[in-house]
């Protein structure tokens, strides 16, 4: 018995080291498939892609100093607009704060949306908290957050629809920019009618919070009188006329700017064949892809998308990637280096650089802030 039971056992010694030996001979191949294929692609790189980097680098390096001062303005112009539509809607809600404030935060908090990883939740909760220490409400700087992205999108949906009109897209485009533009003041209208008639979010509140109670066998009632107490503070938040066309024609602003920044790059690098429609579908393209990357700053994926609609749009090779680059160093590199500046300036001037999201300061002085997801991110694209 004893000796059936030691060949046994040297048996299955012998599978276990041969299925070791496979999974190492697997292993040696994949390396050496991974490594023949990385080697592919250097090599291909240095030959198809290094010409037209090269090319396009020569075309950077002489570019028109005149239209890039031009497309560093516009970019900074659009940085401007951008801080004073949220500075207004702060004002709507009772808060008062210079531009420069705001427009140092919007600084800040872009460049850790561009560079830091998960930097559309850091940017949210930074953001959050700075408004906090300005002494807005939870609900006043949820909701100033909001209608900053609402008034963004309607702004962007127009100029989408007004960019299908300039390239004749009326058969394909237009239909479904109209549904987005219907969609977006759909939603526009409802938060307008919210705000006017806080009880609607208070008795869906309520019982959306009962329901959570249940579910987490709490009483009842428990976070209702807290939940009313907050949304009541809506009730404050005064955007008329003249606020509103702030906010409207600051949103527009701010985009067209930004557009205006590609536009200048292209001009900068002397690209031939550019036209406003070509600048438009070009920028769209960029808005759509920056909309599914993954990666800070939407790197490779709007890069990508403005080159292949800039060359599909009969410009050349060679200048189309030299404005691409030129327009990423302005609107990508210089806005996260000119960020973190503003960062250390608004930080330095408080004694405190630690913490990239500011959650020690505020933590001090709003130590019951509720969770800063509820807000929204002050990327602009």
């Amino acid at each position: 018995m004893d000796a059936v039971s030691a060949t046994a056992g040297d048996g299955a010694d012998g599978a276990g080291d041969d299925r070791r030996a496979r999974r190492a001979t697997l292993g040696r191949a994949a390396r050496i498939t991974v490594g023949l294929v990385a080697a592919a692609a250097a090599i291909t790189g240095i030959v198809v892609v290094a010409p037209t980097l090269q090319a396009a680098t020569a075309e950077l390096v002489g570019a028109d100093p005149f239209w890039v001062v031009v497309a560093v303005a516009c970019e900074a112009g659009a940085l401007v607009a951008f801080s004073a539509l949220h500075q207004r809607l702060l004002s709507a809600a009772g808060v008062r704060v210079r531009l420069r404030e705001v427009t140092l935060v919007t600084l800040a908090a872009n460049a850790l949306h561009l560079t830091v990883p998960g930097g559309a939740a850091l940017s949210t909760a930074y953001t959050f908290r700075r408004r906090r220490l300005w002494g807005a409400s939870a609900p006043a700087v949820t909701w100033t957050m909001v209608a900053g992205g609402v008034a963004a999108s309607l702004s962007l949906a127009a100029i989408a629809l007004g960019s299908a009109l300039v390239v004749g897209g009326w058969s394909t485009s237009l239909p479904w920019l109209v549904l987005q533009v219907v969609g977006v003041a759909v939603l526009g209208a409802a938060i307008v009618v919210v705000s006017r008639r806080p009880g609607l979010i208070v008795r869906a509140g309520t019982a959306g919070l009962r329901l959570v109670n249940r579910a987490r066998r709490r009483p009842r009632d428990t976070g209702v009188e807290t939940l009313g107490a907050q949304i009541a503070g809506l009730q404050l938040i005064e955007l008329k006329g003249r606020g509103r066309l702030v906010v409207g024609s600051t949103a527009l602003l701010n985009w067209i700017l930004d557009i205006g920044c590609l536009a200048a790059c292209c001009a900068a690098v002397g690209a031939n064949g550019m036209t406003l429609a070509l600048v438009l579908v070009a920028y769209a393209a960029a808005t759509a892809a920056s909309s599914a990357a993954f990666l800070p700053g939407g790197l490779g994926l709007v890069d990508g998308a403005l080159l292949a609609a800039l060359v599909a749009g009969g410009v050349p090779s060679h200048p189309a990637l030299a404005a691409v680059l030129l327009y990423r160093v302005v609107s990508f590199l210089g806005v996260a280096a000119v960020g973190w500046l503003a960062w250390l300036v608004v930080h330095a001037r408080e004694g405190s650089v630690v913490d990239p999201t500011g959650a020690g300061d505020a933590g001090d002085s709003h130590p019951d802030r509720p969770d800063p997801r509820d807000g929204a991110s002050l990327r602009r694209r």
